[in-house]
């Protein structure tokens, strides 16, 4: 169910850039990032754009995801670590007090243009 949110918001984030670009140019991939809590697999967002973009113009646009680490510290032990899995638990103490650093579960972080001459990355 995330999948299809997140390809929601990938196409209206590539559509209101379409409309902002100059004549000529032509949006080539987005590059978004997901949570491991979010529940989503890379591939299966991909899959899901891909069958939301059929047929559009959409369709040849690149769909880069990369899965982000998230940063906990235990406040028990004040040890801080990365996860790329879900957990519960301090790495170190096994404590169950911990802080999240970073929680957004998705992220468009740009959008790539190309115009005749050359290619830029924009957000």
């Amino acid at each position: 169910m995330h999948d299809l949110t997140f390809a929601k918001e990938i196409v209206r984030a590539l559509n209101i850039k379409q409309n902002s670009i100059p004549n000529g140019s032509r949006i080539t991939s987005i590059n978004a990032a997901l949570s491991p809590l979010s529940h989503v697999k890379p591939e299966t967002l991909t899959e899901t754009f891909r069958v939301m973009t059929k047929g559009t113009e959409l369709d040849k646009i690149g769909l880069n995801i990369k899965v982000l680490k998230i940063e906990l510290t235990c406040r028990t032990c004040k040890h801080a670590f990365q996860i790329d899995k879900p957990t519960t638990r301090c790495v170190k103490c096994n404590d169950s007090d911990l802080d999240m650093a970073y929680s957004k579960e998705f992220v468009i972080e740009s959008i790539n243009v190309a115009d005749n001459q050359s290619q830029q990355k924009t957000s």
